[in-house]
């Protein structure tokens, strides 16, 4: 039979292109999952001094708020994005990280880890788009009382305290070191990626962890920026690493199954 009629009696399959795109994708957010951080810290740090301003006291913070209204909305908004954008970088890490086919355990507590991680990162956030905003228009009404100064300033701290045990201690730290040491235990064991990638994934956890120990009371030994700087350079380090490996694939082919 001619080929024109294998052509007409089967379809057209593009051999390498799906593992190719996947590679391709996979890159492309990592790579932006790990440089797009800088966007609300330069917005932020620029307009309410971020992340010192975390830990300033209410009567300080209401009114930087309110006085940096549209920098706080841009910033903590392009904060929010990078927080839900790491939902997608979780998933796509551990379907490279794990053998073809469906996963298994390790590879589904990780993908939980980095739904929870997302979750809870932008509640964290949405304490200073809603709430934090209310109560800084609230204390800046004139002929305020002295005792209504202290009870707006009494439940900025609690929601500043809640949101950030939230946002920072759960979200950025114990979750998402949670996904990092289990992608990267899962990168070990499946062999789909070098065994640098995931000894860089192990010290990168332990080191996002680290911000998680004021839930103990513990003052962390290094800062929520510093040990946030060290996952960031791990996803751009996977991030190039799978364009890589997208370069690398041969071009795909067309060939006709009957």
């Amino acid at each position: 039979m001619p080929a024109s009629g294998h052509q007409a009696g089967g379809f057209l399959h593009a051999a390498g292109e799906m593992p190719r795109r996947r590679y391709l994708a996979a890159g492309l957010v990592l790579l932006v999952q790990g440089v797009c951080i800088f966007a609300p810290m330069a917005v932020l740090g620029g307009a309410i001094q971020w992340p010192e301003s975390l830990d300033f006291p209410p009567s300080q913070m209401l009114p930087l708020l309110r006085d940096q209204v549209s920098a706080v909305r841009l910033g903590y908004g392009l904060y929010l994005g990078y927080s839900l954008l790491f939902l997608a970088t979780g998933v796509v890490t551990v379907r490279l990280a794990a053998r073809p086919g469906p996963l298994g355990s390790l590879a589904l507590v990780a993908i939980g880890a980095a739904v929870a991680s997302s979750l809870a990162r932008a509640i964290g956030i949405l304490r200073w788009l809603t709430g934090s905003l209310a109560l800084a228009d609230a204390y800046a009404h004139p002929g305020l009382s002295a005792e209504a100064r202290a009870a707006i300033e009494t439940t900025q701290a609690a929601i500043n305290a809640w949101g950030g045990a939230i946002g920072e201690a759960l979200g950025v730290a114990l979750f998402a070191a949670i996904w990092a040491i289990s992608a990267s235990l899962l990168i070990l064991r499946d062999r789909q990626l070098p065994p640098w990638a995931g000894v860089a994934g192990l010290l990168s956890g332990g080191l996002v962890a680290m911000p998680g120990l004021e839930l103990l009371g513990i003052a962390p030994p290094v800062s929520i920026v510093l040990s946030t700087t060290g996952v960031q350079l791990w996803f751009m380090a996977l991030g190039l690493l799978f364009l890589r490996r997208a370069a690398r694939r041969p071009a795909a082919h067309v060939r006709i199954v009957p």
